[in-house]
């Protein structure tokens, strides 16, 4: 046989063997009976012609016959051939079989045979990643795992936790499951790294910016519920979410302040919590010098203006919402301000020579401290500061570590509604549940007589 005449029979199946779309034209070919393509064979009375065989795997069908059918009649019309496919599957293929004149089986026959060869093999692959990475490696609404698979062609599978697997993410790792040809494998697993990465380099600049933080005292007032001005209730403020709305999910974050064992204040551990540090560092950078605190300053204040105020238990500069004013007549300086602190949720009162107009450029970042109530325990039942005292020792409050925490409800407080959250340690050999280890001394008691799983 002429080789150059097998070379003008080659078809461009890379492209368009594809998986999607094909299963009625697959059904058609299995089927079809023989008299619906006689059309496509010469006349051979007065040939010889013969047939042949080509075992297919179960999985090239598809990809052999093409979209609607393309390749295969493509190879059918340039061979004057015809091709079925037979209905039973033996040891993991179907047998493609061909009849026409004998030159034409053949190079029908090497094409089907090519057209197999030059698909890629699929394979399985897995591998295993820090559970702390992969909320990054999912993305918000599965956007990077998504981005991954179209990038690299890959499918690419995250195993799923349970709540157990959640609240020992940081000493697990998770099963990712990868199916496409080596190559794609290989790009994808390259891209998830990347990812991980991302995460361990952003980990580390958290690490960092807690070991910058000061300790905090346990504040004992709450901020306003009612009231405020209109710098304060402007729109271009925002309060940070602990969670989505119905997500199920444990996260990361650090107990911030307390006002007692059922009420208290959390940051979610995140980019959000370098940004903080590079703030609160920009801030006392810049209200540290006198001439920048002339610019900014403030004759009086209202309640609920939002302010640079000084911490006085560590002389650094941070966001406040003030709460209360007492003027001094005989000199304004000495005036007392009560101010709470937006990002961490404690309550001082200082001076007002301690508290300055807030530059608009650093309103950018959300208010980082989050009001929860303490989930399915009896606010009224907790015994005072010894439950206080207990609850921010088993939360390492205002210490910067990290504690796991889900949100079971909500529960209204004043004229906000504020969620109700489980607090989990899992920095020690065994998990501790905080509203447990709570009633178990006999510092609280539970909603209901229930527990703490909701």
């Amino acid at each position: 046989m002429d080789p150059s005449r097998l070379k003008n029979f080659i078809l461009p199946l890379g492209g368009a063997l594809l998986l999607s779309g094909v299963a009625g034209t697959i059904y058609y070919y299995l089927t079809k009976k023989d008299e619906e393509d006689d059309r496509i064979l010469p006349d051979t009375r007065n040939s010889q012609w013969t047939s042949a065989e080509v075992h297919v795997p179960t999985e090239c069908v598809g990809l052999v016959i093409g979209r609607q059918g393309a390749n295969i009649k493509l190879i059918q019309e340039r061979t004057s051939t015809k091709i079925n496919f037979a209905d039973e599957e033996v040891n993991g293929h179907r047998i493609c079989l061909i009849r026409g004149l004998e030159e034409n089986v053949t190079i029908a026959q090497k094409l089907v045979i090519k057209a197999v060869s030059d698909q890629p093999v699929i394979e399985s692959s897995e591998m295993f990643v820090p559970q702390y990475a992969v909320g990054r490696i999912i993305g918000r609404n599965g956007e990077n795992i998504r981005s991954v698979s179209r990038i690299t062609g890959a499918k690419v599978d995250v195993e799923r936790e349970d709540e157990q697997a959640q609240l020992t993410r940081n000493q697990d790792l998770r099963r990712i499951v990868l199916k496409g040809s080596k190559e794609q494998i290989d790009a994808a697993k390259s891209l998830l790294l990347e990812k991980v990465a991302e995460e361990e380099e952003m980990r580390q600049q958290i690490q960092a910016s807690a070991v910058n933080m000061s300790m905090r005292a346990r504040g004992r007032q709450a901020p306003l519920e009612n009231g405020g001005s209109e710098a304060s209730m402007n729109g271009s403020m925002h309060q940070e979410s602990l969670s989505m709305p119905g997500s199920d999910r444990f996260i990361e974050a650090y107990v911030s302040a307390v006002d007692s064992a059922a009420h208290f204040w959390l940051q979610v551990v995140g980019p959000r919590s370098i940004q903080l540090d590079k703030l609160v560092t920009q801030m006392t950078e810049y209200y540290e010098d006198e001439d920048n605190r002339e610019l900014h300053e403030l004759e009086k204040v209202k309640t609920g203006d939002i302010v640079a105020a000084k911490f006085p238990h560590d002389d650094s500069w941070y966001r406040g919402q003030v709460c209360s004013y007492e003027p001094n007549e005989d000199d304004s300086s000495q005036s007392l301000v009560t101010v709470y602190y937006v990002d961490f949720g404690d309550t001082e009162t200082i001076k007002m020579d301690c508290v300055f107009e807030l530059r608009t450029d650093y309103l950018k970042l959300n208010f980082q401290a989050i009001e929860c109530f303490l989930a399915n325990i009896k606010p009224e039942s907790v015994k005072g500061d010894e439950a206080a005292d207990a609850f921010e020792e088993l939360t390492y409050a205002a210490q910067w570590k990290v504690v796991m925490v889900k949100v079971v409800g909500y529960q209204q407080g004043g004229d906000k509604t504020m969620p109700c959250v489980r607090i989990i340690d899992t920095n020690g050999p065994a998990d501790i549940d905080v509203a447990e280890e709570l009633v178990k001394r006999g510092l609280a008691e539970w909603t209901n007589g229930g527990s703490s799983t909701p």
